[in-house]
């Protein structure tokens, strides 16, 4: 199967549109790949389901159709290629143009360009970011060069999410800004969510992805301690599967890390003491792996002495049922449940999660 870099390779140019087109057409040439089909698939939030597809012939192939709302974030997905190319697809005319070696589209509607106004403030963040810190690296350091630059870093995130905030403002009731807001939702508190939730206006709350974010801050509701966690279907590393609420234990400790995150691999050791200490009091660990890979992941509990209950849908931390369902953002994450699933805690550091083990089986002693 080849593989097509279409993510790092991708390219936006602008071309002259015509204004008040109810529709789009995207045209293309593939040249080097061995495929016969594309597909616009929606990549919003939502279902990833196929907007519209086309067959790929003599190295050409075209896509017409028109939107609801008129805008939608998709992917270019080729058959029996690697990668896809994600873009902002709106009523106008694009030319896609792919090789073995990326791609580039042209075409821009006003959403696109709105989403690259979002981009810019995030873009400026990261210069001002890395100048503070190549700033404080290239002289000496002390404290009082420390609080300095973490000052300036402060006042350049808090400049960052103003301009952020204007801008939601001033397109409150676009799809953009609901498709914004719903990229970062899956680190952000409850509280911020909600607040630039409630900015939205009631057009841009009825997208796919407002709808999203409504849906996230209703989970919300649902992951605080007393509510049954939710289910999950997950499959061994020897391929067979389990439910989440099939486990037996007093306490399940929902554990979701990945292979590939560093932090993860780091803290195993620690969890493995905590789990020798505390399983004879009835506690078992259900790790939920949100690698990809098959391979890497059986390598990584084998070799970190992972003894307890493992699983994953190896869909990756984006794809998988287990992020959405437990609004899952940096890893790892932890969620404690009584032997009903029930959540007991959640959130909580190493430290916190052994005092909290300590707490809960001393009353059951009683």
């Amino acid at each position: 199967m080849k593989t097509l870099g279409l993510t790092l390779g991708l390219i936006f140019g602008l071309l002259s549109v015509s204004r008040g087109q109810d529709s789009y057409t995207v045209s293309g040439r593939v040249r080097g790949l061995q495929t016969g089909k594309v597909c616009l698939v929606a990549a919003d939030f939502g279902k990833a389901d196929t907007l519209a597809s086309a067959a790929v012939e003599n190295g050409g192939f075209l896509l017409t159709g028109s939107l609801p709302g008129g805008v939608r974030a998709v992917n270019l997905v080729f058959d029996g290629v690697e990668g896809q190319l994600p873009f902002l697809l709106e009523h106008t005319t694009y030319q896609v143009s792919v090789t073995a070696q990326g791609a580039a589209v042209e075409g821009e509607g006003t959403a696109a360009k709105l989403l690259k106004e979002f981009g810019r403030i995030g873009r400026d963040y990261a210069t001002e970011q890395h100048r503070i810190r190549a700033e404080y690296e290239s002289g000496e350091a002390n404290d009082a060069r420390l609080r300095a630059s973490q000052t300036q870093l402060d006042n350049a995130y808090r400049e960052s999410v103003r301009k952020t905030h204007e801008l939601l403002q001033a397109n409150a009731d676009s799809y953009v800004a609901a498709y914004v807001i719903a990229l970062g939702m899956a680190g952000e508190e409850e509280a911020v969510l909600r607040a630039k939730y409630d900015l939205l206006g009631k057009g841009a709350k009825n997208t796919v992805p407002g709808k999203a974010i409504a849906l996230a801050l209703e989970r919300y509701g649902k992951l605080v301690a007393g509510e049954e966690a939710p289910n999950l279907t997950l499959s061994k590393p020897d391929g067979n599967t389990f439910t989440l609420h099939g486990v037996p234990a007093k306490w399940k400790l929902v554990y979701f890390w990945s292979s590939e995150n560093p932090v993860s691999r780091q803290l195993t050791p620690e969890l493995v003491r905590l789990y020798y200490q505390y399983r004879p009091k009835g506690l078992e660990i259900v790790s939920v792996s949100l690698d990809s890979n098959r391979f890497a992941w059986r390598k990584a509990v084998g070799m970190d002495g992972m003894t307890w209950t493992n699983g994953s849908d190896l869909q990756g931390p984006d794809a998988s049922e287990a992020t959405r369902l437990y609004l899952v953002g940096e890893l790892p994450a932890f969620f404690l449940l009584d032997g009903e699933n029930k959540i007991v805690a959640r959130d909580l550091s190493l430290d916190d999660l052994r005092a909290k083990l300590a707490e809960l089986t001393k009353k059951k002693r009683k």
